[in-house]
């Protein structure tokens, strides 16, 4: 067994003195270990940085699947009601109300009017729960024989065209825009 680094410990230990030497250093000094900091600092910065991307991306996911689950229930809700398609219509051609509130028609039968306006009143609170300050645009779509229904949230403007906020003049989405879009018969 070989305790030629255990040299030192001879010498404190027996009676005899110890020959001078000049000690070398063995592990880590100063600078290495400041060196070292600033690389785990770094590379704790850049996983931070990553997992607040990854945040952030998460968030606009969420609510974007909140904006087409609430527009899928909704196109189910109208496809049910095809008696009040005018209905649908003049209620969408308005801005998002304000202060939308379920009605009995949720839970009794009216008319398909009546139905309409609290699919409608459902689909702006859906909206208002789940996005933040939600607007919608019902007009005729850019790249298809239909209408289209805008939804766009977080300071995105509910338009489209070649200076819409939400698509583009070919009906693309911007990159960055928060918006989705519903396209309807």
């Amino acid at each position: 067994m070989d305790d030629s680094g255990q040299g030192w410990l001879r010498c404190i230990f027996s009676r005899r003195a110890c020959p001078p030497r000049i000690f070398s250093m063995r592990g880590m000094g100063l600078p290495e270990a400041l060196i070292a900091l600033a690389l785990l600092g770094v590379a704790l910065n850049g996983l931070l940085a990553a997992n607040w991307q990854a945040r952030q991306l998460q968030r606009t996911a969420a609510l974007r699947q909140h904006a087409v689950m609430a527009l899928q229930d909704f196109a189910v809700r109208w496809r049910l009601n095809p008696a009040g398609d005018a209905a649908y219509r003049q209620a969408l051609a308005q801005p998002l109300p304000d202060n939308p509130n379920v009605d009995t028609c949720q839970w009794q039968t009216c008319t398909p009017a009546a139905r309409a306006q609290a699919d409608i009143s459902t689909l702006a609170l859906q909206l208002q729960q789940g996005l933040t300050h939600p607007q919608w645009r019902f007009e005729p779509c850019i790249d298809a024989p239909a209408n289209c229904l805008l939804v766009a949230w977080a300071g995105t403007k509910a338009s489209a065209g070649p200076d819409g906020d939400c698509l583009d003049a070919s009906g693309q989405r911007r990159p960055g825009a928060q918006c989705t879009r519903l396209v309807l018969p």
